[in-house]
């Protein structure tokens, strides 16, 4: 009896540490891996749900899967499979930013959020260069245009944020930036970003508990604000 109690009792903290840690298959929130399907509401669905209940990685796989803006909410972790490829549309008027900054992902006072896996975040940021200067040029964008180029990652005031194995390519201007995040880490990454000038691969501000480890830049380089200089930073083989 006491035997049988026990394997309850374990089968029981399987199942719980099971749900806690749940995946959660891009396509069953109607998401397409075609490149042409703007799937910026089904994926903002997706994340809404899995942060709702409970927490859990929204997994893509296979397939370049075309968004616009995403807000990422507190427990959930966008899992991009080798293979995958989150595509920025070519669309200003698709992106927005929490706090005047525009992002293809972004979070603002979220935790435990993620971005991971050996896939591929793309900006396509010399075809959204030309659509900016485009609609400049015809007078759309008036007054806005310091804020009309996209980062792949903002992050502003969150905590336990960890972005793992990636492979960021082709902003439109900065790569990511991360301003007032506590215990961050950013690891096993590849950042290649030359569709602009000047294109920085990393910002950070006013951050905590900071961990960089073996990056790989094909930018400009690495930001750390003099407002707020990061405390507890970690550097290890960044090139």
């Amino acid at each position: 009896m006491k035997t049988y109690k026990i394997f309850i009792i374990h089968l029981f903290l399987l199942c719980s540490l099971s749900l806690s840690a749940k995946d959660y298959k891009a396509s069953l929130f109607g998401v397409k891996s075609d490149g042409i399907t703007l799937n910026t509401r089904s994926i903002q669905k997706a994340v809404d749900y899995i942060s709702e209940n409970g927490g859990g990685r929204l997994v893509f796989y296979v397939g370049r899967y075309l968004t616009g803006t995403v807000e990422l909410k507190s427990n959930v972790t966008i899992q991009l499979e080798e293979g995958a490829v989150l595509v920025g549309v070519p669309s200003i008027y698709d992106y927005f930013g929490l706090n005047g900054t525009n992002a293809l992902i972004t979070a603002s006072g979220q935790e435990n959020i993620g971005i991971t896996g050996k896939g591929v975040m793309e900006g396509q940021g010399a075809a959204l260069q030309n659509v900016i200067k485009e609609q400049v040029q015809k007078g759309y964008l008036k007054g806005l245009i310091a804020q009309t180029s996209p980062l792949l990652i903002c992050f502003n005031n969150c905590s336990n944020v960890t972005v793992e194995e990636l492979n960021l390519r082709d902003a439109c201007g900065d790569v990511q930036s991360y301003k007032g995040c506590k215990n961050l880490t950013v690891s096993k990454a590849t950042i290649r970003s030359k569709a602009v000038a000047g294109s920085k691969g990393l910002l950070l501000s006013g951050c905590d508990g900071v961990k960089l480890s073996d990056l790989f830049f094909d930018t400009t380089g690495i930001e750390i604000s003099s407002a707020g200089t990061s405390k507890d930073l970690s550097v290890v083989n960044v090139k």
